[in-house]
């Protein structure tokens, strides 16, 4: 809360206004804000659940992603950016809209934003909850804890905005990093005698080899889900959901900052899911045959079972460490969806589709209005929360990624059309609803069908329709080719010293 007041009396005082929706970030602050949001309680939940249960071969799906992160970055976000250096988004949506001009578009796609916003932030309090009644053996009340943090979350954003958000969210992403590595390293040493060969013996001796080929001890790696997982986390997990599309897309403070996110967020990213499947990998040779639902818990039951009967002292450690980590993580996601499901309801639900004229004063009442909605209809479904977390966050996943070969043949194909646009995005998104409630293989195929469906019904439609008037997207593409003359530097080269 200090900081938060600190950044918004500042940015008052040198800028004369406070924004609450946006702000351009130098690369240190966007690289630790993007990894922080990304990130949520999945590293302590999860994250080592899913690696108990999927082995090794759900690691190396896990791991094929970050080389096609680059390449999706380079092709996708850092294009919009380039956009937005002219056009000055602010919602998801608002470039969808520039290149397409469909105001149902828009509105379209907003739903599809607050879709995945609100079942991310629930999985956030549920897992804080559950940190909380865990590492204190049940003292604390799971409801108070969701009520508590469901509080705090939403008075520190709307007093805050998206600046102090990134600031916090750097400072919990190196605590929960912090916490993540201690713990995985004193889980080894105090399960495996620090030896990662002895932990693959140990998981060989309980479970035979089943944990490190496909499908896994628990058949949860299927050849379905090796496909559908990768491409899930590539498209939808670091690109498509709305708050790290936001700092992906618009928030970078040159072209420089867009390429430090692109190439260190990797890196970061594999060094946290390495420790993470430490700990599953870990959990499995100390504890083998957990019920799945159980597994999300491994952390706290590898503490509880293992190390406090050796060292008591630095089991009370660790369970802090838990709960502060899983904290720290979840809250620097939950303030992030907060914001942008706020000003997708502000801008692009009021002042857009309903025509309201609003001051920069309104818009940041209601913007805070909103935030508290959207907070406590997370508490809500929080407290009755589902067996899984992971559940809940690789649909929120999933919803999003058939909007993805929207966006990319809305820059680089000026034929695709704002019809073809708008009946893709309401397709992708009612085959993603059938895998999992209709199909039952949401939970193999994640939202690659909805993606794949999209790829191929956007040019189709588009060839088949009449073209759009090509003026509809000329301010589009106006700003793209002018930013990448103005960025990029390849139509008219000029040596170092003409430059000078």
């Amino acid at each position: 809360m200090g900081i938060s007041r600190f950044i918004s009396w500042n940015q008052r005082r040198r800028e004369g206004h406070f924004n609450v929706f946006k702000a351009t970030l130098p690369w240190p602050l966007l690289v630790m804000t993007y990894i922080a949001s990304l990130m949520s309680v999945w590293v302590f939940f999860a994250g080592p659940g899913g690696y108990y249960r999927g082995g090794l071969t759900y690691w190396f799906s896990e791991m094929t992603y970050f080389p096609m992160f680059v390449v999706a970055m380079y092709f996708s976000t850092n294009k919009i950016w380039v956009v937005n250096a002219r056009r000055n988004y602010v919602t998801p949506s608002d470039c969808f809209y520039d290149r397409f001009r469909s105001p149902m578009l828009r509105i379209v796609t907003g739903i599809i934003f607050l879709a995945a916003s609100i079942p991310y932030v629930t999985s956030v309090m549920v897992s804080i909850a559950q940190a909380a009644s865990v590492a204190t053996g049940g003292a604390m009340n799971y409801t108070a804890v969701v009520l508590v943090i469901g509080l705090a979350m939403v008075v520190f954003t709307t007093v805050g905005g998206f600046k102090s958000v990134a600031w916090t969210d750097t400072i919990q992403g190196l605590v929960f990093m912090g916490c993540l590595v201690f713990i995985g390293i004193a889980a080894l040493m105090y399960c495996c005698g620090g030896s990662l060969t002895a932990c693959f013996h140990m998981i060989y001796e309980n479970v035979g080899d089943s944990w490190f080929s496909y499908p896994g001890t628990y058949e949860w790696t299927s050849y379905g889900a090796r496909f559908g997982y990768p491409f899930s986390c590539m498209i939808g997990y670091t690109i498509m959901l709305p708050h790290v599309f936001v700092r992906s897309a618009y928030s970078g403070m040159d072209l420089r900052t867009q390429r430090k996110v692109m190439s260190i967020t990797p890196l970061l990213q594999a060094l946290v899911w390495s420790f993470t499947f430490l700990i599953g990998a870990v959990g499995i040779a100390a504890l083998p045959g957990m019920d799945a639902g159980v597994t999300e818990m491994i952390i706290p039951y590898i503490v509880e079972n293992i190390i406090n009967p050796a060292n008591s002292g630095l089991a009370v450690g660790l369970m802090i460490m838990f709960f502060v980590g899983a904290a720290g993580v979840g809250i620097s996601t939950a303030d992030s969806f907060l914001l942008v499901g706020a000003s997708v309801i502000s801008d692009d639900f009021i002042i857009h589709a309903f025509r309201k004229e609003l001051t920069v004063r309104q818009k940041e009442r209601i913007g805070r209005i909103v935030i508290l909605c959207i907070g406590a209809i997370a508490v809500l479904f929080a407290l009755n929360p589902p067996e899984l977390i992971y559940t809940l966050i690789m649909f929120s996943i999933a919803i999003v990624m058939p909007l993805f070969p929207i966006l990319l043949y809305g820059i680089y194909w000026r034929r695709a059309t704002k019809k073809a646009a708008l009946i893709c995005s309401i397709v992708g998104t009612v085959v993603v609803l059938m895998t999992y409630f209709v199909w039952n293989i949401g939970g193999t195929w994640y939202g690659a069908i909805g993606l794949a469906v999209n790829a191929i019904l956007m040019p189709v439609i588009s060839l088949w329709d009449k073209p759009d008037n090509p003026a509809e997207s000329e301010e589009f593409y106006a700003a793209l080719e002018e930013g990448t003359e103005r960025f990029y530097d390849i139509r008219h080269p000029k040596s170092s010293k003409e430059k000078a």
